[in-house]
């Protein structure tokens, strides 16, 4: 893992639905600059995660710290305007503002600072850089976002969170319904941002091929817990990973002959 400094630091945290215990003991870092996937199964506990980090959900017990600072139950709003934003789970548009209402939403989570009187030339500036990372968009700027494809309403979300100024980007199943051509392009498009930016991405997805070929640093869930920690290229070549979230070595039975399931992961 980076040995950068920490710009978000997550400290044994445990988050319940109710009786449910969703996340238990979760520790991670995330580190400026860098993109960090968190990857799992569906129900392993993600999108709490990141739904605990951004506020939206109040933790039952443990740290979060942005700069050293601690922000766990504190509003979503407050939390957003310190830097952090959350592209959620679904994209969740705007269905009936069109695509340049919507990027204008992103401008009201403006970090202190940079939301301030006078500040036309530079939203203008930054809607202009999100319709070069997205030309689509710009062809759409006057349609619903209601009537976007699946990959344009990713897109839309991306540009809306960016339309904050945000340091760290919190990016949730981003290629959730979506093609394999448009994941690879959605991929390839927070990828570029960050390598423009530097912006701190930390993503959550299924899709672990995509996300460990363009993150830097990975932590894999099970169960609402961390079981595995390493960069991404690490990642890659260990046994569990490959056979179990890649699809390769699978593993050979009795007969010499190559399993047609997948076996049930036991972490230790």
């Amino acid at each position: 893992m980076s040995v950068t400094a920490a710009l978000l630091s997550v400290r044994n945290v445990e988050t319940w639905y109710g009786p449910v215990c969703a996340i238990r003991g979760v520790s991670l870092e995330v580190a400026a600059g860098r993109i960090v996937a968190v990857l799992g199964a569906n129900g392993a506990g993600k999108t709490t995660l990141l739904n605990t980090i951004a506020g939206v959900i109040d933790p039952f017990k443990g740290v979060i710290e942005y700069r050293g600072a601690p922000i766990q139950r504190r509003d979503p709003d407050a939390i957003a305007r310190l830097g952090l934003t959350l592209v959620p789970e679904g994209r969740r548009v705007f269905p009936f503002l069109t695509v340049a209402e919507n990027l204008a939403m992103g401008t009201f989570a403006r970090r202190a600072g940079a939301a301030r009187k006078g500040d036309r030339d530079g939203i203008a500036a930054d809607r202009e850089r999100i319709y070069g990372w997205f030309p689509r968009l710009k062809e759409r700027a006057a349609q619903h976002a209601g009537l976007l494809s699946g990959g344009e309403q990713q897109m839309l979300a991306i540009g809306r969170a960016m339309m904050a100024r945000p340091d760290l980007l919190l990016l949730d199943e981003p290629s959730l319904g979506l093609s394999p051509l448009l994941t690879r392009e959605i991929f390839s498009i927070v990828t570029r941002i960050n390598a423009e930016t530097g912006m701190t991405i930390l993503l959550v997805e299924q899709n672990a091929r995509a996300a460990l070929e363009h993150a830097h640093d990975g932590y894999i869930m099970e169960l609402g817990r961390i079981v595995a920690a390493d960069t991404c290229a690490a990642l890659m070549q260990k046994d569990d990973v490959r056979e179990f979230y890649l699809g390769m070595g699978a593993s050979a039975g009795a007969d010499g002959r190559k399993r047609r399931w997948k076996r049930t992961k036991t972490w230790r």
